[in-house]
Formats: structure tokens, sequence, C-alpha cells
């Protein structure tokens, strides 16, 4: 039983790395979508440590106004920042839906206010955009890029947010 030396396949490092960037570009990771201020948004599911009902916040003396205060969770304080006001967006009274999103960050627990959680949605590389260029420079750096999936027989899209912007600040103490 012989082949021909064309039916062989020659594993070199170079066809290796393009089946790895192919395989890259069909993985899919899971993004946690939830809604702030009338719009959808998502952050990677591995940042979420659990979510909440909302409960009482215990508010923080000259902190800034989108840092609502901080809450007990398992024994742990964490600060709670409502994402509404950290976007920029509009904040109308909470509804029964609100949620306190319990996210880690540079090995940190933050609680991340939202009206609602919707849940999690795969998405492939391919189906993920840039921001758009247009963007003010203020609000750009909170985004990761767009995400775009089918739900029902039509395209949604969640903006991702970039957990290393939106927990990016620091409360001066004076």
């Amino acid at each position: 039983m012989s082949r021909a030396n064309d039916d062989i396949v020659f594993a070199t490092e170079e066809t290796y790395l393009l089946r790895q960037d192919d395989r890259r570009k069909h993985e899919r990771r899971g993004v946690l979508t939830f809604v702030a201020g009338g719009e959808v948004y998502g952050v990677d599911i591995l940042s979420i440590r659990e979510i909440i009902k909302l409960r009482e916040i215990t508010e923080v003396p000259r902190a800034p106004r989108f840092l609502l205060g901080v809450v007990t969770v398992r024994g742990l304080v964490l600060p709670v920042v409502d994402l509404r006001l950290r976007l920029r967006l509009d904040a109308p009274p909470l509804g029964r839906n609100a949620r306190i999103l319990v996210v880690m960050h540079k090995n940190e627990r933050y609680g991340l206010l939202v009206d609602e959680v919707r849940g999690v949605v795969r998405f492939s590389d391919a189906q993920i955009e840039p921001p758009p260029p247009s963007l003010a420079p203020s609000e750009a750096p909170f985004l990761t890029g767009i995400g775009r999936y089918p739900e029902g027989g039509e395209e949604r899209m969640v903006i991702l947010l970039s957990l290393e912007a939106v927990l990016g600040f620091q409360v001066v103490k004076s």
C-alpha cells in the first residue's frame, strides 16, 4: 500500500499556526448581557462571580456620584457602581428586575448596578466588531466592541464593555 507523494501532508509550524488561528476564529466566548439605561450591554462571563438582588447600599461620603456606596456580600464589603451613571446614561428609578453583578477586576470584587439581566450570549471573534471610530473620545474607552448575533429571526447588537475602563477610577482621599 503505497501513496503518492502529493497525498502526504507535512505538519509544519506554519500549518500548525494556521490551524490554531482557524480554531480561535471559531471559538465562542460567553458574554453576560444586561440592560443599563435602556441599552443592552455585555461583559465577559468569566468576570462575573455572581448576580444578586438589589439590597440596601450604604453610602460613602464624598464618593463620585456613580459610586453609590458599599454592600456586604458573604461577609465581604464591596463598592457598588451604578453603571448607568458611570456611562453617563439616564438613570430612571430602579425596577424590581434591578440586579447587582458581582465582578472580579484586578483581584478585587465590585458590584455593578444594572436595570436587568438578560442572559448569556456566545460570540465568535467574527461576530464582534471594533467600536465605531466616530465615538467621542470620552466614550470610546468604555467599549471593547459591538457583538452581533441572530435571535428570533432578527439581528441583535450588544455593546461590549471594558471592565478595565469602567472600574478604572480612583476615589481621592483627603
